[in-house]
């Protein structure tokens, strides 16, 4: 009997220690049991978007133990306030698309495919499929969580195999959910102190204030202070990027910007409509015909006004009222002003009326009220014999102002018949090449008058003042002094030196497995006004893993990505630019759950059971 035991001991024994080399294949890694360390979630965890940017996320099946999966099904609520889906697609695991719809409304998707029944999976992440989405143009947080609804398919999330369920009837801590953080376009806020507007870009100018307007992170966008009539613009105030007391300025929209135009109400201004008047009558003839002089209130504030004739000899003219008031931005008074003959010779006469701001308001106490300058109307007469005709020509003189390289706008000489018979006129500029006139000769009857448009043309000529005479001749000779200045265009807009910072830390997937890709990146933006390089240094876990230098312009931004993998399972500390976050690397162990101590127990076994058997065969060998 103790013979037969021994015989037989010795395959038992063999049979044993097959089975327990076999163990890592027969322990919880391969059974088919809910026990398994199976999950289903959204990769990355977190996704950074900007409005109406398309990105996609995948639904990953983690299957550390290589458990064998048939079918992985995917029903989840997205935020679909924050962004919409384009389109899904599956995994190349997973052959047998079942279902594949989502709705954009409701925010929903429903996602069912099928593996070959049967077929054991291995240890690494299951792609079951990507959604390709677009965000929106609303700022917030958006979520992705998977539904278990449990019951019959399709509409549930589930992972198994024949009727084992991995997910353990809906517990959620195997559903591993996603959030889709939509970055609002930065808000720029426009506002107005005093009277004016402000345009922006040349074409939005707000109707009221504050106003509100979003932009792409990185614009540049212009802004115009435009006064308001009997305004001046003063400052800007706020987040402007540009000159900050010159009307045309920018700011660069890196974040949400708050900027104010500020106005100051200028003083009353003294604008008199002709500038200048002339009449022309015959010695013993009839007094000319009365004029209109307008008094405009050109400035702020109230205009009141008084108006006196200065000159020698100058009984012979006459204005009626002399004085006005009560004016705002614009508004005027009219005055006649006559003109008698009676008693007075042939020639040309002057007078001046002089039209000063009057009477001013008080003042504040220790303070002052700004005044108006005076304005003298230059008024003619050109006072000839009968039947000899008489040239007579205003304004005089004319002066021109140009911007560098722009002609300025025309003006008009009006040349009139003062005396009696017909006048026939010519005019000369002297060969001025800059100067034109239109036309340069005419015929005139007694009283008669007729315009001259007086152009210039300032190409090819340099800053500076410039000067020409115009000659009419006719009865007698008139001569009209032409002064030009040619002034510098507007400067430029200054820009500042480059401003860049670094912001928007992302690192996917924050949980991967041994060996495989981190992406690693940090957005850089420039808010300066020239272009500037920026040297990012990535720290895994205190130490120097990588640097790259990026050339980033004014007013834009752009992203440097970084790409490390590490073997080693554990948790590893990332730092760029100040801004910190963290992976992890799991897994790594031999048939997906037996670990070290495991192995060490299975070795001491085989060990033991070895020495058994040595023991038994050496008794078996012993004669009886």
């Amino acid at each position: 009997m103790i013979k037969v035991w021994r015989f037989l001991s010795i395959p038992i024994i063999l049979a044993v220690c097959l089975g327990l080399m076999l163990v890592p294949t027969a322990l919880p890694g391969g059974v088919v049991s809910a026990s398994s360390n199976v999950t289903i979630g959204v990769q990355p965890p977190t996704t950074n978007v900007s409005f109406s940017e398309a990105f996609n996320i995948t639904v990953v099946v983690d299957n550390p133990d290589g458990a064998p999966i048939a079918i992985a099904a995917a029903r989840l609520n997205f935020s679909a306030t924050y962004f919409s889906v384009t389109s899904i697609t599956a995994g190349p695991t997973l052959p047998n698309t079942m279902l594949n719809t989502y709705d954009n409304v409701a925010g929903t998707i429903d996602f069912d495919g099928a593996m070959p029944m049967g077929a054991n999976t291995t240890s690494s992440s299951i792609l079951v499929c990507t959604i390709n989405c677009l965000s929106k143009s609303v700022a917030g947080v958006g979520t992705v969580d998977f539904v278990y609804l449990g019951g019959p398919p399709p509409r549930q999330t589930k992972v198994e195999y024949g009727p084992t369920d991995y997910l353990e009837s809906g517990n959620t801590s195997l559903m591993n959910n996603g959030t889709v953080n939509v970055a609002g376009m930065p808000v720029l806020t426009v506002d107005v102190v005093g009277n004016g507007t402000i345009t922006i870009n040349n074409t939005i100018t707000p109707s009221s204030y504050p106003n509100t307007t979003n932009w792409t992170t990185g614009d540049n966008v212009t802004l115009e202070a435009i006064p308001a009539g009997g305004w001046a613009f003063h400052n800007w105030t706020g987040d402007i990027s540009g000159p900050t007391d010159a009307n045309l300025s920018y700011v660069i929209m890196a974040s949400d910007k708050n900027v104010t135009a500020h106005f100051t109400e200028l003083p009353p201004g003294i604008s008199p409509d002709p500038a200048s008047l002339t009449f022309n009558a015959t010695v013993g003839g009839a007094n000319p015909s009365n004029q209109t002089l307008d008094i405009y209130n050109s400035g702020g504030g109230l205009l009141n006004w008084t108006a006196n004739i200065t000159g020698t000899n100058v009984s012979w003219l006459s204005m009626s009222p002399t004085s006005g008031g009560d004016l705002t931005n614009g508004e005027w008074n009219s005055t006649q002003v006559a003109v008698n003959i009676t008693n007075m010779t042939t020639g040309t006469y002057y007078a001046n009326i002089t039209i000063s701001e009057g009477p001013l308001p008080t003042a504040p106490l220790g303070g002052f009220v700004a005044q108006a300058a005076p304005v003298n109307v230059l008024v003619t007469l050109n006072l000839g014999l009968p039947g000899v005709p008489a040239i007579s020509v205003s304004p005089i003189p004319l002066t021109f102002t140009a911007v560098e390289g722009e002609d300025p706008p025309d003006q008009t000489l009006t040349i009139c018949n003062s005396g009696s018979g017909i006048l026939n006129w010519t005019l000369s500029d002297g060969g001025t090449a800059w100067l034109s006139e239109s036309p340069t000769s005419g015929s005139l009857a007694e009283g008669e008058c007729e315009n001259v448009v007086v152009s210039v043309d300032v190409a090819g000529m340099e800053l500076g003042d410039y000067s020409a005479t115009i000659t009419f001749t006719g009865s007698l000779e008139k001569k009209v002094p032409v002064t030009l200045h040619i002034v510098s265009a507007l400067p430029a807009i200054l820009v500042g030196p480059a401003s860049l910072s670094a912001c928007c830390l992302s690192i996917t997937p924050q949980q991967v497995q041994p060996g495989l890709d981190v992406t690693i990146s940090i957005n850089v933006a420039n808010t300066g006004g020239t272009t500037g390089s920026y040297n990012a240094v990535l720290y895994i876990n205190g130490v120097v893993e990588d640097s790259q230098s990026v050339s980033v312009a004014a007013g834009t931004s752009k992203n440097v990505i970084f790409t490390v993998s590490k073997t080693k399972a554990g948790v590893y500390d990332v730092s760029v630019a100040g801004q910190s976050g963290q992976f992890e690397v799991v897994g790594g162990g031999w048939g997906g759950g037996l670990g070290t101590g495991g192995i060490i127990a299975i070795v001491v076994i085989v060990i033991v059971l070895i020495v058994a058997l040595i023991f038994i065969l050496r008794g078996t060998a012993r004669p009886e």
